[in-house]
């Protein structure tokens, strides 16, 4: 089935953020996540910044009545990552230089989720190519737990490390990653 993807800035995710955040709610509070009510109430906090982010960029994508199915964010990955948490998490499992080797001119996918009716139809590897199109690298962290895990998988990405355990406490994390050479782009 095609999807029509539509490309968003931060001011027209702005527009969409109370339906982004009630899908991230439906996708986030169940298993495997199982977020709890404190982080599905900072998300609206977290997606309001990640659209300031330079580059910022999100796809969604509707259903016949115009209801969000399913959202695909991120940025071009900043060259001075000093101070970021995600930036030490990434040195500590994969050391200094595979890190600038992996975030060197890559996209880094923030969020992709899908409503869970929605899912299997092909619409979270649409989003994924939508997003990193046309860039040499990306990578993503997401649990190898997590079904999307086995999207990303399929799709070419591979699993580079499992990563310290104080983003997830009780779920693992791991950073994926694609390159244009590899094909793993939908």
């Amino acid at each position: 089935m095609d999807h029509p993807y539509r490309r968003h800035d931060g001011p027209a995710t702005a527009a969409l953020s109370a339906q982004i955040t009630d899908l991230y709610r439906r996708c986030y509070a169940a298993p495997p996540w199982s977020e709890t009510p404190e982080q599905i109430a900072a998300y609206p906090g977290r997606l309001a910044d990640s659209m300031t982010r330079p580059g910022f960029t999100c796809w969604t994508t509707h259903d016949e009545r115009e209801r969000l199915t399913g959202v695909c964010y991120g940025w071009p990955t900043p060259t001075d990552l000093s101070g970021s948490r995600t930036h030490a998490m990434l040195i500590r499992a994969l050391g200094a230089d595979a890190t600038a080797d992996l975030v060197r001119g890559a996209f880094e996918v923030a969020e992709l989720f899908v409503h869970p009716d929605a899912q299997g139809r092909g619409i979270g590897g649409g989003l994924l190519a939508a997003a990193v199109a046309g860039w040499p690298t990306a990578w993503l962290i997401t649990s190898p737990q997590a079904p999307a895990a086995r999207l990303y998988r399929r799709l070419g990405w591979r699993q580079m490390s499992e990563l310290p355990a104080d983003l997830y406490p009780h779920l693992p994390a791991a950073v994926f990653a694609t390159s244009a050479d590899q094909g793993g782009r939908g």
